[in-house]
């Protein structure tokens, strides 16, 4: 039996406004033009790389935001590769209500989209190829679809799943899923996705499954590189490999600091990042360390003197005080007062996460005692 080639993704969120982001607004104006271009490099790539099946695992689009002329617009693509399958496993943010566009919309012949209870099977005849999968009809599923379940047949068979893969004794909201369960299902490749990063799933050491993760990251939670996967499989066998396909990355990184460092040595630090990593990323900087107690970071100049497509600076920093010192000049004032009861706790406290806590409380309450604007860091 030949080997047919597979692209695998999911997760694409067409249609995202990236509010819970954080981002200005016309960065995620931006961005959201960028979940679009993306999908369509992936279209061309069914179309350069000889793909045979194109595989979305979940979260095409977004229920919530995407219009009839979005749907159009994805449909329109979909009609370019119309030699080619196209099988959908609808997912928590593109679930098959009622009134879903997977329902109300006339979708190109080469879709298949997975409705209805349990898992189902479309056959491909001429390549000798079923694909079996559901769809979400809702916000959750807790229900166990994969328990007992098994391929049938001598086809080539794929399982594409929008699931949660979860140890033996854990539930979730989000189509729960063992290991144990993907390696007996009998599936030659297990596309799957929901989880944003890329990976496998193991059991025994062997690969049972894997997460395309998101195409295009969304936010700073989604670092590292991502893309799609395009796989050969065959009964049994698979050969895969990962094809970067996002725009830009999500990088957050530390900056320390000490007294003695000035703004324009967290530009040159920022900098080194920036040109490691490329001006075309999104950066989040987080200053730690300690800073002097008479000067305030400007974190909006900051941003703005290193040139990046986006960047956000977190100031964590914590004024250096002479504890000590003040102790002794100040006396029985409030202040004199406030700081030796502390000291005395953070003696007392033997957790060291306590203990943070507290250092960083002595500070706070310094910052304010002395009348200084208390930033949240």
């Amino acid at each position: 039996m030949r080997k047919i080639r597979i692209l695998h993704t999911g997760d694409l969120h067409l249609g995202a406004t990236f509010a819970r982001s954080q981002l200005p607004r016309e960065i995620g104006r931006a961005r959201r033009q960028e979940l679009w271009e993306t999908f369509s490099s992936i279209i061309k790539m069914v179309k350069t790389e000889d793909i045979d099946i194109l595989l979305i695992a979940g979260d095409l689009f977004e229920y919530d935001y995407c219009t009839t002329a979005d749907i159009a617009r994805i449909d329109g693509k979909f009609r370019e590769i119309e030699g080619v399958p196209v099988f959908i496993s609808p997912g928590n943010h593109d679930p098959v209500v009622a009134d879903s566009l997977y329902n109300t919309y006339r979708w190109s012949p080469n879709v298949h989209i997975f409705k209805g209870e349990g898992i189902q099977g479309i056959r491909i005849e001429n390549l000798n190829t079923t694909v079996w999968g559901c769809g979400w009809e809702g916000p959750e599923m807790r229900e166990e679809l994969l328990k007992g379940f098994h391929v049938r047949g001598e086809d080539i068979n794929i399982l594409l799943l929008h699931c949660d893969v979860v140890a033996k004794g854990y539930s979730s909201s989000y189509l729960p899923v063992l290991p144990e369960q993907l390696e007996g299902c009998g599936a030659d490749y297990a596309a799957l996705g929901h989880i944003h990063k890329r990976g496998e799933v193991r059991f025994n050491g062997k690969i049972v499954g894997r997460y395309c993760g998101s195409p295009e990251p969304l936010d700073f939670s989604e670092a590292g590189q991502h893309g799609i996967y395009i796989a050969e499989v065959g009964k049994g066998v698979s050969s895969v490999k990962t094809v970067p396909a996002a725009k830009r990355r999500f990088i957050t990184e530390r900056i320390r600091v000490e007294s003695h460092n000035t703004p324009e040595d967290i530009i040159e630090a920022m900098e080194t990042v920036i040109a490691a990593s490329g001006e075309s990323n999104l950066y989040r900087f987080q200053v730690v360390g300690n800073t002097d107690p008479a000067a305030m970071l400007d974190t909006e100049y900051l941003a703005r003197a290193v040139g990046a497509f986006y960047v956000a600076i977190e100031n964590n920093t914590l004024p250096d005080y002479d504890l000590k010192g003040i102790i002794e000049e100040e006396g029985n004032s409030i202040t004199g007062k406030f700081l030796s009861l502390a000291l005395l706790k953070i003696e007392e406290e033997t957790d060291p996460d306590r203990k943070k806590i507290l250092e960083r409380a002595v500070r706070v309450g310094l910052e304010a005692l002395n009348g200084r604007k208390v930033l949240e860091r």
